[in-house]
């Protein structure tokens, strides 16, 4: 069949993460991964995204955009999610501890957590002042 890509650019702003979700959502189906993986990879970018428009852009990001690009090639499909906001690493927050009691855990850093546990890896780049972030699901 061979590579399969799509690419998708929108504005930084919170109306625009399901479009980015149905994206992506839409091309694990047309690549026919799976439901699994359909689910897995939409919680994970809504999760991304979401962070890079709170956080990131403070939610003023109308002039600022967010590219996400999916690809699919030999059993390997890959989101690349890139972003305008000020460089940060979120795989450079301590990770949350699943075992803590639910009434002395912290608020923050489990979507990043459960991000990593649905994909196979989760990688960061800064590249030309932009933020990169890999999400890669090895399948079989």
């Amino acid at each position: 069949m061979g590579v399969q890509q799509r690419r998708m650019s929108v504005t930084g702003e919170i109306e625009n993460v399901r479009p980015i979700c149905d994206f992506v959502v839409d091309f694990v189906n047309d690549a026919r991964l799976g439901d699994d993986i359909a689910f897995q990879s939409e919680l994970s970018v809504e999760e991304i995204c979401t962070n890079v428009i709170e956080h990131g852009y403070k939610h003023q990001g109308a002039d600022k955009k967010i590219d996400v690009v999916c690809t699919y090639d030999d059993r390997v499909l890959k989101i690349r999610i890139i972003d305008e906001a000020p460089l940060f690493n979120p795989l450079e927050i301590a990770e949350p501890d699943p075992n803590t009691p639910l009434w002395d855990r912290e608020g923050g850093g489990w979507g990043v957590y459960f991000v990593k546990q649905y994909m196979t890896s989760v990688d960061y780049e800064a590249v030309d002042g932009q933020n990169t972030i890999l999400l890669t699901k090895q399948l079989g």
